[in-house]
């Protein structure tokens, strides 16, 4: 019966959040594309999922509560896992969950390994494998601990960092040397699918005296704990039950203080509008009164200029019929003056004062006309500017109900709720620490009450030698030149090729050496049938590799080319490989292959979807 695992998909989810996911192929994903779009985030969520005690969250993660892994397990079934940033317990529904979720989970997992109970991801990851109960050594001289699924994690699952770092594949960079031999017996659990053995011995009289002083000063440390504990009453489950309904309040809290803020804002804008139309009203009436005053002085002047010429028509006349003299409208020297002169020249100015007067009435007709006009239009406009000065009063009163009776209350409860949020978080952080150091003095008593295992003996040289093979026959499908043998030195945890270790290399060969160390040892043990997790992730293996001599062009139609065709077709379990350059054409339509652009109007923007907070700077 097969014992691996299977990468179903990885899943960011949050309310009023766009869904941000990755889907795995059961043979070969590969995510590449421009830098600082989400790649390695990829693998660090797959190990946060895994176990990993905190996830760096990069800002376009901002507002997703909820991050699930899809999970196949061996035998058929799918679970999901499901973990809040930045918590410390890992939800686990019997089901392929890829949305929101807010239902109660089917089980609920401590997210570090303890050895003193089963409900944590690492037993319960390592009981479907078939290794759960497995010792691995801890010294020379026979001590042991129970293996988690983190020992075997770090052989699986290559960061971007590790692939080129100096230390052993077999390693970890803050490793000590218990840790150092727990890791390489790690890698013995693996390929001879049996852990530590255990005799009658038993720890030294000094062994015990110094296990003695951890265990009193962990009791100390425990109980300072405690002591800060402000509820005494609640324990770890019911302070999470208690953080989980508050975060499901909190966001439909958020909710609903986004939609308030929405229609304070739509307030605010209809307001401004109205303000705006109002000082249009305000200045098209300022004009026409002005207006008006002005065509009032000029109907003034017209009707003062007809006064004129009416007394200049009679005083003409009367000035014509009785004075005697100069003629008064030419000045002609009564010699000069034919007869009827005078009635002459009173006609004359008669007409004139006629036409003037017969003129000026049309101009003053036209002028009562538009000055109408303009009166009817100030009416309108005047009317206008009430109804939208109503409105806009109408509008102030909305805002203002809006922030007393909505936006305000709504702020209090959510500062509470956030209030209370840090509270629970604070107790649970002391939960947690207190859980860790028990586990920590859990493993002390488990060490001083079993009985110590015979000194290691290590890997059996016929399965090392099958080991080495193996990645030697990774490295020739990878067309990687090398002209000495390939072996793992099992007490210096280091891989030589010939006589030259891995660290002794440059990065690129490092990286290439690393990436086919894991390979190699999923697929022996996939292929011995040893319980393994099935699946790698390797992060950057090739991006700084170059063979010598070889150009660019090259470059990408020989060892990339072969390295993606075998993960493809000869790799037996599961491969995840972040990239940033491109893989080769013909690979692209048999692996699930994301490509991350970093482009608004790219194939994907990046591990999350584009918004208006994640929009590249113009």
């Amino acid at each position: 019966m097969m014992t691996e695992l299977r990468l179903l998909h990885l899943t960011f989810a949050g309310m009023g959040r766009e869904t941000a996911r990755v889907v795995f192929d059961p043979r070969l994903t590969i995510v590449y594309g421009a830098s600082d779009t989400g790649k390695s985030f990829v693998t660090e969520s797959i190990d946060y999922m895994l176990g990993a005690r905190k996830l760096n969250l990069i800002p376009e993660a901002e507002g997703y509560s909820q991050i699930l892994l899809g999970i196949a397990l061996p035998d058929a079934s799918v679970v999901t896992l499901m973990r809040a940033p930045q918590s410390g317990r890992v939800s686990v529904f019997e089901d392929d969950v890829r949305d929101l979720v807010y239902r109660s989970p089917d089980l609920v997992l401590s997210a570090q390994h303890s050895p003193r109970t089963t409900k944590n991801l690492s037993r319960y990851l390592m009981e479907r494998i078939g290794l759960d109960g497995s010792l691995l050594a801890t010294n020379d001289s026979g001590g042991t601990k129970l293996a988690g699924f983190r020992d075997l994690l770090h052989l699986c699952l290559i960061s971007e960092t590790r692939m080129v770092s100096k230390v052993s594949p077999v390693l970890r960079t803050s490793s000590g040397t218990s840790g150092q031999t727990a890791h390489k017996s790690a890698l013995k659990l693996l390929l001879t699918g049996e852990g530590e053995q255990v005799s009658p011995s038993h720890l030294n009289q000094a062994q015990r005296r110094v296990h003695k002083g951890k265990i009193s000063l962990l009791d100390e440390l425990i109980l300072g704990l405690q002591r800060q504990l402000a509820s005494r009453e609640a324990n770890q489950s019911q302070l999470q039950q208690q953080l989980r309904r508050l975060l499901e309040h909190q966001d439909t809290r958020a909710e609903s203080l986004r939609d308030v803020t929405r229609r304070h804002a739509q307030a605010a804008s209809d307001r401004a509008t109205l303000s705006v139309a109002l000082a249009g009203y305000a200045q098209r009436l300022a004009e026409t009164d002005d207006l008006l005053g002005r065509f009032e002085l000029l109907r003034a002047q017209y009707e003062s200029d007809l006064a004129r010429l009416g007394m200049v028509s009679e005083a003409g006349s009367l000035l014509g019929y009785f004075r005697s003299g100069p003629c008064v409208f030419c000045g002609a020297e009564p010699h000069h003056q034919q007869a009827g002169h005078d009635a002459m020249e009173t006609t004359a100015l008669h007409q004139a004062v006629t036409a003037e007067s017969t003129k000026t009435r049309m101009l003053l007709a036209d002028l009562l006309v538009t000055i109408e006009d303009l009166r009817s239009q100030r009416e309108s406009v005047a009317e206008d500017q009430a109804v939208q000065a109503a409105l806009a009063e109408q509008a102030d009163a909305e805002i203002t109900r809006i922030e007393h009776e909505e936006l305000t209350p709504l702020q209090d409860e959510v500062a509470e709720v956030m209030a209370a949020r840090s509270h629970l978080e604070n107790e649970l952080g002391l939960h947690a620490r207190i859980e860790e150091l028990e586990d920590v003095r859990a493993q002390l008593v488990f060490e001083e009450a079993q009985p110590g295992g015979q000194p290691s003996r290590g890997i059996p040289p016929v399965m090392l030698t099958g080991f080495d093979r193996t990645i030697e026959r990774t490295l020739d499908a990878w067309r990687v030149r090398r002209e000495e043998e390939v072996g793992y030195d099992q007490y210096a945890a280091e891989l030589y090729v010939g006589e030259r270790s891995r660290s002794g290399h440059g990065k690129g060969m490092r990286a290439v050496l690393h990436a086919a160390f894991t390979t190699a040892l999923a697929d022996y043990c996939l292929q011995q049938r040893r319980s393994h997790p099935g699946f790698i992730v390797l992060d950057s293996p090739l991006v700084t590799f170059r063979e010598p001599g070889e150009h660019e062009a090259d470059l990408r139609q020989s060892v990339p080319r072969h390295f993606y065709r075998h993960l493809l077709n000869a790799f037996r379990g599961q491969a995840i490989v972040v990239e940033n350059t491109d893989p080769p054409s013909d690979i692209l339509d048999q692996a699930q292959v994301y490509m991350f652009s970093r482009e608004a109007h790219g194939q994907r923007f990046g591990f999350f979807p584009l918004t208006s907070s994640s929009s590249p700077t113009q």
